[in-house]
């Protein structure tokens, strides 16, 4: 499909267009930054993203590449809490919505090729306070500002029904993000024991987790018979003092400081109000498409988000016979939004052309190692014509040992997408960097927050540094020491930042609200001495489908093998998905099999049964 998107660099939006790359779609984002929707969407690299600048409240050029789009997700507006609502803001709320949804539709009516549908943004706001009364799409809307508000956003985007489109109207509530909106304001609160309830605690809080979000904007596009308002919520209904203390524990913290709503009123002024309405919500036109969240509890999608750290990051493995250095330090970054497979069809649908197998926690053995097993499979595999590619948060130089002991000449995908790397003439098919400035503004940020923190600069297989700090002496020898501004002057695949617990911590802090919150990075704490720091876009998942299109191999003919949270997005991609039995929780509902863990021969009995018995 060729889908035309506003509001891409937002919150949703950023999630939604690495999903639909994915899914081989074809994405045209607007946006008032082109430069910067360009880094944050890598389009240089990657054709399937075209963007477009223009302001969607003012007419403009913009509107002309609505013609021969299949569809428009509308989800550009400014941020109901991202300001204290002054009369100004209150009006920018308003037109950016109402006059970026006209003109929206009217775009869609100057269109010689009109988009068969139309998904446009809205909230759960619509229905105003409904206490404790449980309330569907067929209820009737509130009366307050925010409420109007709604109403009159949808009223603009059923316009677009008089010219044939199909429109769908998400009624959003809350979204849990580690990105930032609802979580990100209210992690501190919870990390310095300041969380609890707001108001009465009585209140119901909608809530829906990102994944989920983009599991039904991918419903409202594939399923012609979704007309009219859905709301985007997950089924369990909380109270603000249920969520509160399901916070805290995710965190591990009490959640025992309630904010009155005098206080409240004091702090954000107008919007309190609305802090601790009561709402209700139930995804009633959801259920009945038959949509499997991928959340439908709260403390499973807090804990997603919250444990071990952001991104869902994981701990360190490396490998034995070779020195632990930057590049052989594994993470797991979020991954991309999708709808949870709900069949399992048990076997692959077709044999396996492309096997693509997670290496820490899943191709190695707990202890670093390959068995013996596993090597034997995966070239019994390769004999059998079927292409295996490695999938790594390491380093191509940290990869090199396993690709020539199991014989594989597939490109690998390395520092979890940000490199697809071509094992037999030691160079890059895909490379996705941060810039010279924002890694020299890292740098900056850290050594100025903690002076003796040791800075690790990797570019592709290589890494460069400016110092060798005692306790990391058993890293990789590194290819040159010297000043890091020499080093910082090309574009950088990751930058790693090591130190004591003292150093690390506050470094963090810093580079989350300069940089991640924002949305410049991604960013990776695996270990309370490490920190990764790769381009925000990088993503397995996006890099395997470059992978497969290289490889001219279907969607249906690939089959991934994985156990961490970054392995989801290519899971749910591929035709078949298994986990390891030492894979998450998360990542064992949505695969399609489940076979022995990594110290079990688990990869090997995948290899035998889904493989080579095809």
């Amino acid at each position: 499909m060729r889908i035309f998107i506003t509001g891409a660099t937002g919150l949703i939006g950023r999630r939604v267009v690495p999903d639909r790359l994915e899914r081989g779609d074809h994405v045209v984002a607007v946006s008032r930054d082109a430069s910067r929707a360009n880094r944050l969407f890598a389009s240089d690299a990657d054709h399937g993203v075209e963007v477009i600048e223009g302001n969607p409240a003012i007419p403009g050029e913009w509107q002309k590449s609505i013609d021969g789009c299949d569809a428009v997700i509308h989800l550009a507006g400014a941020g109901v809490v991202d300001k204290r609502w002054t009369a100004a803001y209150k009006k920018l709320l308003v037109d950016s919505r109402i006059d970026s949804t006209y003109q929206v539709v009217q775009a869609i009516e100057a269109a010689d090729r009109r988009p068969g549908v139309l998904i446009n943004a809205s909230a759960v706001g619509y229905y105003g306070d409904s206490g404790d009364s449980p309330v569907d799409e067929t209820a009737p809307p509130g009366d307050d500002f925010l409420a109007n508000l709604a109403v009159q956003w949808e009223q603009q985007a059923l316009r677009a029904q008089e010219h044939g489109v199909r429109v769908v109207m998400l009624r959003i509530a809350a979204v849990l993000d580690e990105g930032g909106g609802a979580l990100a304001k209210m992690a501190p609160l919870f990390r310095f024991m300041l969380g609890g309830p707001f108001g009465s605690g009585r209140q119901y809080m909608p809530w829906i987790h990102w994944r989920d979000v983009v599991g039904l904007i991918d419903l409202a596009l594939k399923d012609a018979q979704l007309s009219g308002p859905m709301n985007v919520a997950a089924p369990e209904a909380v109270t603000s003092r249920e969520f509160a203390r399901t916070f805290g524990a995710a965190m591990r913290r009490p959640a025992w400081l309630r904010t009155p709503g005098f206080a409240m009123r004091i702090a954000i002024g107008e919007l309190a109000r609305y802090a601790i309405m009561s709402q209700r919500v139930r995804p009633a036109q959801a259920e009945r498409r038959g949509y499997q969240f991928v959340h439908p509890e709260l403390r499973g999608a807090l804990e997603s988000l919250l444990r071990p750290g952001p991104g869902g990051a994981s701990t360190t493995t490396t490998n034995p016979g070779n020195p632990a250095s930057p590049m052989s330090i594994s993470t797991t970054a979020g991954s991309v939004g999708t709808i949870s497979h709900s069949a399992k069809p048990g076997v692959p649908p077709v044999p396996v052309r492309l096997l693509v197998i997670d290496v820490d926690g899943t191709l190695l053995r707990s202890d670093g190692r390959l068995s013996q097993g596993v090597i034997q499979t995966c070239r019994a595999a390769e004999r059998a014509g079927c292409v295996v590619v490695l999938a790594t948060a390491r380093g191509p130089r940290m990869t090199n040992w396993i690709t020539q002991t199991l014989g594989i000449t597939a490109p690998t995908i390395n520092y979890n997408g940000a490199v697809i790397w071509n094992p037999q003439q030691n160079t890059p098919l895909f490379h996705q960097t941060l810039s010279p400035q924002i890694a020299q503004r890292i740098v900056a940020l850290a050594r100025s927050t903690s002076p003796r923190i040791m800075v690790a600069v990797e570019r592709l297989d290589r890494w460069y540094t400016d110092r060798i700090d005692p306790q990391f002496e058993q890293l990789a020898e590194p290819d040159a020491i010297g000043p890091l501004d020499a080093f910082l002057s090309a574009p950088v695949t990751r930058l790693t930042l090591l130190g004591a617990l003292g150093q690390v911590e506050p470094v963090l802090r810093k580079i989350r609200e300069s940089l991640w919150q924002s949305r410049d990075i991604a960013l990776f704490h695996p270990d309370p001495q490490v920190i990764q720091i790769t381009h925000p876009m990088a993503d397995k998942a996006i890099a395997l489908q470059r992978v497969a299109r290289r490889m001219t191999a279907t969607q249906e003919e690939v089959m991934v093998i994985g156990d961490a949270h970054n392995d989801l997005g290519m899971m749910e991609w591929a035709g078949f998905a298994v986990a390891v039995g030492n894979a998450s929780e998360e990542v064992k509902q949505l695969a399609d099999a489940v076979v022995p863990s990594n110290d079990d021969l688990g990869v090997a009995r995948a290899i035998d049964r889904y493989v080579l018995a095809r």
